[in-house]
Protein backbone atom coordinates (compact mmCIF):
# COMPACT_ATOMS: atom_id res chain seq x y z
CA UNK A 1 0.00 0.00 0.00
CA UNK A 2 1.42 3.64 -0.75
CA UNK A 3 2.55 5.68 1.83
CA UNK A 4 -0.85 8.16 2.18
CA UNK A 5 -2.69 5.29 2.34
CA UNK A 6 -0.61 3.52 5.37
CA UNK A 7 -0.81 6.69 7.44
CA UNK A 8 -4.56 7.30 6.90
CA UNK A 9 -5.57 3.57 6.94
CA UNK A 10 -4.62 3.10 10.84
CA UNK A 11 -7.05 6.21 11.82
CA UNK A 12 -9.71 5.29 9.38
CA UNK A 13 -9.71 1.91 11.06
CA UNK A 14 -9.88 3.23 14.43
CA UNK A 15 -12.57 5.03 14.19
CA UNK A 16 -14.34 2.17 12.99
CA UNK A 17 -16.65 0.30 12.53
CA UNK A 18 -14.09 -3.02 12.00
CA UNK A 19 -13.70 -6.36 11.95
CA UNK A 20 -10.25 -7.20 13.12
CA UNK A 21 -10.20 -10.80 11.56
CA UNK A 22 -7.02 -13.76 12.77
CA UNK A 23 -7.27 -14.80 9.13
CA UNK A 24 -8.44 -13.64 5.64
CA UNK A 25 -11.92 -14.10 5.35
CA UNK A 26 -13.33 -16.59 2.54
CA UNK A 27 -15.67 -13.87 0.58
CA UNK A 28 -18.07 -16.60 0.18
CA UNK A 29 -18.26 -17.17 3.73
CA UNK A 30 -18.61 -13.52 4.60
CA UNK A 31 -21.31 -12.93 2.22
CA UNK A 32 -22.79 -16.49 3.93
CA UNK A 33 -22.59 -14.37 7.55
CA UNK A 34 -23.99 -10.90 5.64
CA UNK A 35 -26.99 -12.78 4.13
CA UNK A 36 -28.09 -14.42 8.04
CA UNK A 37 -28.20 -10.86 9.18
CA UNK A 38 -29.83 -9.60 6.15
CA UNK A 39 -30.67 -11.70 3.32
CA UNK A 40 -30.30 -9.15 0.39
CA UNK A 41 -26.29 -8.73 0.98
CA UNK A 42 -24.79 -8.92 -1.90
CA UNK A 43 -21.53 -8.41 -3.92
CA UNK A 44 -20.09 -5.25 -5.49
CA UNK A 45 -17.05 -5.71 -6.96
CA UNK A 46 -15.03 -7.16 -3.94
CA UNK A 47 -17.13 -5.85 -1.55
CA UNK A 48 -20.27 -6.96 0.30
CA UNK A 49 -23.28 -4.49 0.32
CA UNK A 50 -25.39 -5.61 3.27
CA UNK A 51 -28.06 -3.26 4.80
CA UNK A 52 -27.33 -0.10 4.21
CA UNK A 53 -23.93 -0.60 4.80
CA UNK A 54 -20.61 -1.79 2.76
CA UNK A 55 -18.21 -4.28 4.43
CA UNK A 56 -15.26 -3.37 2.32
CA UNK A 57 -12.47 -6.06 1.12
CA UNK A 58 -10.17 -7.38 3.63
CA UNK A 59 -6.83 -5.95 3.70
CA UNK A 60 -4.07 -7.16 5.91
CA UNK A 61 -2.01 -5.16 8.40
CA UNK A 62 1.38 -5.80 9.88
CA UNK A 63 2.61 -5.49 13.23
CA UNK A 64 3.69 -2.14 13.64
CA UNK A 65 -0.57 -0.85 12.11
CA UNK A 66 -1.66 -3.54 14.85
CA UNK A 67 0.32 -1.31 17.41
CA UNK A 68 -1.28 1.83 16.50
CA UNK A 69 -5.14 0.16 16.58
CA UNK A 70 -4.03 -0.64 19.91
CA UNK A 71 -3.22 -4.59 19.37
CA UNK A 72 0.26 -5.17 20.82
CA UNK A 73 0.44 -9.36 20.51
CA UNK A 74 -0.63 -9.70 17.15
CA UNK A 75 1.63 -9.37 14.12
CA UNK A 76 -0.36 -10.00 11.31
CA UNK A 77 -4.42 -9.91 11.13
CA UNK A 78 -7.09 -8.83 8.70
CA UNK A 79 -9.05 -6.21 8.58
CA UNK A 80 -12.70 -5.45 7.28
CA UNK A 81 -14.07 -2.05 7.44
CA UNK A 82 -17.78 -1.21 7.41
CA UNK A 83 -19.09 1.84 5.58
CA UNK A 84 -22.04 3.75 5.37
CA UNK A 85 -24.14 3.61 2.16
CA UNK A 86 -25.91 6.73 2.98
CA UNK A 87 -25.64 9.39 5.36
CA UNK A 88 -25.69 6.86 8.38
CA UNK A 89 -26.54 3.12 8.69
CA UNK A 90 -30.04 3.36 10.23
CA UNK A 91 -30.11 2.66 13.74
CA UNK A 92 -26.39 2.04 13.53
CA UNK A 93 -26.59 -1.30 12.09
CA UNK A 94 -22.75 -0.86 10.29
CA UNK A 95 -21.65 -1.33 14.21
CA UNK A 96 -23.91 -4.51 14.73
CA UNK A 97 -22.49 -5.92 11.49
CA UNK A 98 -19.26 -5.49 12.60
CA UNK A 99 -19.48 -7.23 16.03
CA UNK A 100 -21.09 -9.76 13.81
CA UNK A 101 -18.63 -10.45 11.77
CA UNK A 102 -16.20 -10.21 14.08
CA UNK A 103 -17.39 -13.09 16.64
CA UNK A 104 -18.60 -15.25 13.74
CA UNK A 105 -14.79 -15.24 12.79
CA UNK A 106 -13.49 -15.30 16.38
CA UNK A 107 -11.77 -11.96 15.97
CA UNK A 108 -12.05 -8.37 17.48
CA UNK A 109 -14.63 -5.79 16.59
CA UNK A 110 -12.64 -2.57 16.83
CA UNK A 111 -14.93 1.12 16.76
CA UNK A 112 -14.09 4.30 18.29
CA UNK A 113 -10.29 3.31 19.17
CA UNK A 114 -11.57 0.34 21.29
CA UNK A 115 -11.25 -2.99 19.96
CA UNK A 116 -13.37 -5.93 21.94
CA UNK A 117 -13.04 -9.20 22.16
CA UNK A 118 -16.77 -10.72 21.62
CA UNK A 119 -16.21 -13.86 22.46
CA UNK A 120 -17.99 -12.74 26.01
CA UNK A 121 -20.41 -10.28 24.74
CA UNK A 122 -24.29 -9.59 24.73
CA UNK A 123 -24.34 -11.53 21.07
CA UNK A 124 -24.22 -14.68 22.97
CA UNK A 125 -27.86 -13.87 24.01
CA UNK A 126 -30.69 -15.16 21.56
CA UNK A 127 -34.28 -14.16 20.60
CA UNK A 128 -36.86 -14.94 18.74
CA UNK A 129 -39.15 -12.62 16.61
CA UNK A 130 -42.76 -13.32 15.78
CA UNK A 131 -44.87 -11.73 13.67
CA UNK A 132 -47.99 -11.83 16.25
CA UNK A 133 -47.70 -12.08 20.29
CA UNK A 134 -49.14 -16.06 20.71
CA UNK A 135 -51.19 -16.40 24.06
CA UNK A 136 -50.31 -17.46 27.35
CA UNK A 137 -51.54 -20.69 27.05
CA UNK A 138 -49.69 -21.00 23.78
CA UNK A 139 -46.60 -19.85 25.60
CA UNK A 140 -46.88 -22.04 28.34
CA UNK A 141 -47.84 -25.45 26.61
CA UNK A 142 -44.61 -24.99 24.59
CA UNK A 143 -42.30 -24.16 27.52
CA UNK A 144 -43.53 -26.84 28.74
CA UNK A 145 -42.07 -29.46 26.29
CA UNK A 146 -38.37 -27.33 26.68
CA UNK A 147 -37.36 -26.07 30.02
CA UNK A 148 -37.38 -27.73 33.35
CA UNK A 149 -40.61 -26.56 35.13
CA UNK A 150 -40.65 -25.45 38.69
CA UNK A 151 -42.50 -26.59 41.48
CA UNK A 152 -43.81 -23.28 43.17
CA UNK A 153 -43.55 -19.51 42.61
CA UNK A 154 -40.56 -17.66 43.85
CA UNK A 155 -42.62 -14.46 45.94
CA UNK A 156 -39.40 -12.62 46.13
CA UNK A 157 -38.64 -13.36 42.43
CA UNK A 158 -41.99 -12.62 41.24
CA UNK A 159 -44.59 -11.25 43.41
CA UNK A 160 -47.21 -10.95 40.49
CA UNK A 161 -46.25 -14.75 39.11
CA UNK A 162 -49.07 -17.40 38.43
CA UNK A 163 -47.94 -21.21 38.24
CA UNK A 164 -49.40 -22.74 35.05
CA UNK A 165 -48.40 -25.85 34.70
CA UNK A 166 -44.67 -25.97 36.14
CA UNK A 167 -43.76 -22.34 34.48
CA UNK A 168 -44.37 -18.91 36.03
CA UNK A 169 -46.22 -16.24 34.09
CA UNK A 170 -46.06 -12.57 35.03
CA UNK A 171 -48.54 -10.15 33.35
CA UNK A 172 -47.02 -6.81 33.47
CA UNK A 173 -48.93 -4.14 32.43
CA UNK A 174 -47.70 -0.46 30.22
CA UNK A 175 -43.96 -0.73 29.32
CA UNK A 176 -41.56 -1.89 27.34
CA UNK A 177 -41.91 -5.61 28.19
CA UNK A 178 -45.95 -7.39 27.93
CA UNK A 179 -45.56 -10.98 29.33
CA UNK A 180 -42.76 -12.85 31.19
CA UNK A 181 -42.19 -16.79 31.30
CA UNK A 182 -40.05 -18.50 33.54
CA UNK A 183 -38.40 -22.05 34.53
CA UNK A 184 -35.95 -23.35 36.78
CA UNK A 185 -33.24 -22.46 34.97
CA UNK A 186 -34.48 -19.88 31.87
CA UNK A 187 -36.76 -16.85 31.54
CA UNK A 188 -38.28 -15.69 28.42
CA UNK A 189 -39.54 -11.85 28.38
CA UNK A 190 -41.98 -10.96 25.60
CA UNK A 191 -41.76 -7.18 24.27
CA UNK A 192 -43.40 -5.42 20.76
CA UNK A 193 -40.89 -3.24 18.59
CA UNK A 194 -41.89 -1.06 15.62
CA UNK A 195 -37.60 -1.67 14.65
CA UNK A 196 -37.62 -5.16 11.96
CA UNK A 197 -34.30 -6.17 11.63
CA UNK A 198 -33.93 -7.12 7.80
CA UNK A 199 -34.01 -10.83 8.51
CA UNK A 200 -37.24 -10.36 10.09
CA UNK A 201 -38.62 -8.03 7.13
CA UNK A 202 -37.49 -10.82 4.43
CA UNK A 203 -40.16 -12.98 6.56
CA UNK A 204 -42.73 -10.37 6.73
CA UNK A 205 -42.32 -7.19 4.27
CA UNK A 206 -45.94 -5.90 5.67
CA UNK A 207 -45.18 -5.75 9.34
CA UNK A 208 -44.87 -2.32 11.09
CA UNK A 209 -44.20 -4.11 14.45
CA UNK A 210 -42.87 -7.18 15.80
CA UNK A 211 -42.59 -9.42 18.69
CA UNK A 212 -39.74 -9.91 20.23
CA UNK A 213 -39.24 -12.84 22.91
CA UNK A 214 -35.98 -12.85 24.46
CA UNK A 215 -34.54 -15.67 26.14
CA UNK A 216 -31.93 -15.29 28.82
CA UNK A 217 -30.21 -17.68 31.88
CA UNK A 218 -32.75 -16.61 34.72
CA UNK A 219 -30.12 -15.72 37.44
CA UNK A 220 -28.66 -13.28 35.78
CA UNK A 221 -31.83 -11.14 35.52
CA UNK A 222 -34.10 -9.49 37.34
CA UNK A 223 -37.96 -9.33 37.89
CA UNK A 224 -39.75 -7.29 35.07
CA UNK A 225 -41.07 -3.66 36.06
CA UNK A 226 -43.66 -2.23 34.84
CA UNK A 227 -41.72 -0.12 33.34
CA UNK A 228 -40.39 -2.46 31.37
CA UNK A 229 -36.42 -2.39 33.12
CA UNK A 230 -35.86 -6.15 32.33
CA UNK A 231 -35.43 -5.24 28.59
CA UNK A 232 -33.34 -1.95 29.45
CA UNK A 233 -31.19 -3.66 32.42
CA UNK A 234 -30.19 -6.87 29.45
CA UNK A 235 -29.02 -4.09 26.82
CA UNK A 236 -27.12 -1.82 29.26
CA UNK A 237 -25.12 -4.68 30.53
CA UNK A 238 -23.76 -5.51 26.52
CA UNK A 239 -20.39 -4.48 25.88
CA UNK A 240 -21.44 -3.19 22.53
CA UNK A 241 -24.14 -0.78 23.95
CA UNK A 242 -23.54 3.15 23.01
CA UNK A 243 -23.53 5.40 26.04
CA UNK A 244 -26.98 6.97 25.77
CA UNK A 245 -26.16 10.50 26.42
CA UNK A 246 -23.68 10.03 23.71
CA UNK A 247 -26.04 8.58 21.19
CA UNK A 248 -29.69 9.21 21.59
CA UNK A 249 -30.80 7.29 19.67
CA UNK A 250 -29.38 4.29 20.32
CA UNK A 251 -31.62 3.99 23.36
CA UNK A 252 -34.39 3.06 21.04
CA UNK A 253 -31.69 0.89 19.09
CA UNK A 254 -31.99 -2.65 21.18
CA UNK A 255 -33.33 -3.93 18.50
CA UNK A 256 -31.31 -2.28 16.37
CA UNK A 257 -31.39 -3.11 12.90
CA UNK A 258 -31.94 -1.24 10.02
CA UNK A 259 -35.77 -1.95 7.42
CA UNK A 260 -34.30 -0.66 4.62
CA UNK A 261 -33.60 -4.80 3.41
CA UNK A 262 -36.68 -6.59 1.11
CA UNK A 263 -37.38 -10.34 1.35
CA UNK A 264 -36.11 -13.41 0.44
CA UNK A 265 -38.62 -15.93 1.78
CA UNK A 266 -36.31 -19.03 1.15
CA UNK A 267 -33.01 -18.16 2.83
CA UNK A 268 -35.05 -16.81 5.99
CA UNK A 269 -37.36 -19.90 6.18
CA UNK A 270 -34.25 -22.14 5.66
CA UNK A 271 -32.89 -20.96 8.82
CA UNK A 272 -36.04 -20.81 10.50
CA UNK A 273 -36.98 -24.69 10.29
CA UNK A 274 -35.65 -27.21 13.07
CA UNK A 275 -36.80 -30.32 14.32
CA UNK A 276 -39.49 -30.06 17.55
CA UNK A 277 -37.42 -31.01 20.29
CA UNK A 278 -38.99 -32.82 23.51
CA UNK A 279 -38.26 -31.67 27.10
CA UNK A 280 -36.16 -34.91 28.14
CA UNK A 281 -33.39 -33.55 25.30
CA UNK A 282 -33.48 -30.64 26.58
CA UNK A 283 -33.42 -32.38 30.62
CA UNK A 284 -30.62 -34.28 29.09
CA UNK A 285 -28.77 -31.31 28.30
CA UNK A 286 -29.09 -29.86 31.66
CA UNK A 287 -27.74 -32.92 33.10
CA UNK A 288 -24.68 -32.84 30.83
CA UNK A 289 -24.12 -29.71 31.81
CA UNK A 290 -24.17 -30.16 35.89
CA UNK A 291 -21.99 -33.13 35.42
CA UNK A 292 -19.36 -31.33 33.76
CA UNK A 293 -19.14 -28.35 35.69
CA UNK A 294 -18.92 -31.19 38.59
CA UNK A 295 -15.88 -32.89 36.82
CA UNK A 296 -14.43 -29.45 36.08
CA UNK A 297 -14.49 -28.90 40.26
CA UNK A 298 -13.05 -32.31 41.09
CA UNK A 299 -10.42 -31.96 39.28
CA UNK A 300 -9.66 -28.13 40.57
CA UNK A 301 -9.78 -30.33 43.61
CA UNK A 302 -7.61 -32.42 42.72
CA UNK A 303 -5.23 -30.07 41.20
CA UNK A 304 -5.36 -28.12 43.92
CA UNK A 305 -4.18 -30.89 46.44
CA UNK A 306 -0.80 -32.12 44.11
CA UNK A 307 -0.11 -28.51 44.60
CA UNK A 308 -0.52 -28.08 48.30
CA UNK A 309 2.33 -31.58 48.08
CA UNK A 310 4.40 -30.32 46.18
CA UNK A 311 4.30 -27.10 48.33
CA UNK A 312 5.02 -29.16 51.26
CA UNK A 313 8.02 -30.93 50.25
CA UNK A 314 9.31 -27.78 48.80
CA UNK A 315 8.96 -26.49 52.42
CA UNK A 316 11.15 -29.55 53.78
CA UNK A 317 14.11 -28.05 51.76
CA UNK A 318 13.69 -24.24 51.35
CA UNK A 319 10.40 -23.26 52.91
CA UNK A 320 9.77 -19.90 51.85
CA UNK A 321 10.64 -20.87 48.22
CA UNK A 322 8.61 -24.08 48.68
CA UNK A 323 5.72 -21.90 50.36
CA UNK A 324 5.39 -19.58 47.05
CA UNK A 325 5.90 -21.97 44.72
CA UNK A 326 3.24 -23.96 45.88
CA UNK A 327 0.42 -21.37 46.00
CA UNK A 328 1.28 -20.36 42.65
CA UNK A 329 1.07 -23.55 41.34
CA UNK A 330 -2.57 -24.34 43.62
CA UNK A 331 -3.97 -20.73 41.90
CA UNK A 332 -2.86 -21.66 38.40
CA UNK A 333 -4.25 -25.34 38.84
CA UNK A 334 -7.41 -23.46 40.24
CA UNK A 335 -8.14 -20.84 37.50
CA UNK A 336 -7.72 -23.09 34.91
CA UNK A 337 -10.35 -25.94 36.28
CA UNK A 338 -11.93 -22.90 36.94
CA UNK A 339 -11.96 -21.30 33.37
CA UNK A 340 -13.16 -24.70 32.48
CA UNK A 341 -15.87 -25.20 34.59
CA UNK A 342 -16.97 -22.16 33.80
CA UNK A 343 -16.49 -22.33 29.50
CA UNK A 344 -18.82 -25.67 29.50
CA UNK A 345 -21.41 -24.41 31.34
CA UNK A 346 -21.74 -21.21 29.57
CA UNK A 347 -21.71 -22.60 26.06
CA UNK A 348 -23.73 -25.65 27.25
CA UNK A 349 -26.53 -23.32 28.72
CA UNK A 350 -26.19 -20.88 25.79
CA UNK A 351 -26.49 -23.86 23.07
CA UNK A 352 -29.56 -25.25 25.08
CA UNK A 353 -31.25 -21.38 24.70
CA UNK A 354 -30.51 -21.26 21.26
CA UNK A 355 -32.10 -24.96 20.89
CA UNK A 356 -35.19 -23.60 22.33
CA UNK A 357 -35.07 -20.49 20.43
CA UNK A 358 -35.21 -22.72 17.82
CA UNK A 359 -37.77 -24.93 18.64
CA UNK A 360 -39.88 -21.87 19.64
CA UNK A 361 -39.45 -20.16 16.22
CA UNK A 362 -40.29 -23.26 14.45
CA UNK A 363 -43.66 -23.84 16.37
CA UNK A 364 -44.58 -20.29 16.45
CA UNK A 365 -43.67 -19.66 12.44
CA UNK A 366 -40.70 -16.84 13.53
CA UNK A 367 -37.31 -16.90 13.22
CA UNK A 368 -34.03 -17.54 15.48
CA UNK A 369 -31.84 -14.71 15.70
CA UNK A 370 -28.72 -13.75 18.39
CA UNK A 371 -28.65 -10.20 19.59
CA UNK A 372 -27.44 -8.98 16.61
CA UNK A 373 -30.21 -9.38 14.59
CA UNK A 374 -28.35 -12.23 12.89
CA UNK A 375 -30.22 -15.71 11.55
CA UNK A 376 -29.51 -18.94 13.83
CA UNK A 377 -29.39 -22.14 11.03
CA UNK A 378 -28.72 -24.21 14.40
CA UNK A 379 -28.21 -23.99 18.04
CA UNK A 380 -24.09 -24.03 17.76
CA UNK A 381 -24.65 -20.76 15.18
CA UNK A 382 -24.70 -18.65 18.56
CA UNK A 383 -21.27 -19.68 19.45
CA UNK A 384 -18.41 -17.51 18.56
CA UNK A 385 -15.77 -18.34 16.25
CA UNK A 386 -18.35 -20.41 14.18
CA UNK A 387 -17.18 -19.71 10.78
CA UNK A 388 -13.42 -19.64 11.53
CA UNK A 389 -11.04 -21.45 9.59
CA UNK A 390 -13.69 -21.54 6.54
Amino acid sequence: MGWLTNVLLPGRLRTGPTALLPERPDPKTLLAIAQSADPDARFDGDDIVVGGSRILAAAELDGETLRKLGVTDEERMWACRLSAEGPLPMDYFDKSLSEGVAYRLGGWSLCRGEPTDLAGSDLRAVRVYLPAAPSPEEVVALLGEVIRPVDSVDADKWPDGELLEGIVHVTVDGGVVTDVYAGADMMLTLEASNRIPPAAKAHWPYLTEIVIMRLSAIDTQVPASPDGETAEAEEAESPGAEPRDAEPQDAESRDAEPQDAEPQDARAEDAATVDGRSGTGDDADVTVAAEGAADARDSAEDAGDAADSAGDDADDADASAGSSAGDSADDRADDRADDGADDVVDDTALVERATVALVLANRLQGIATDQGGFQLAEAEDVLPGRYAGH
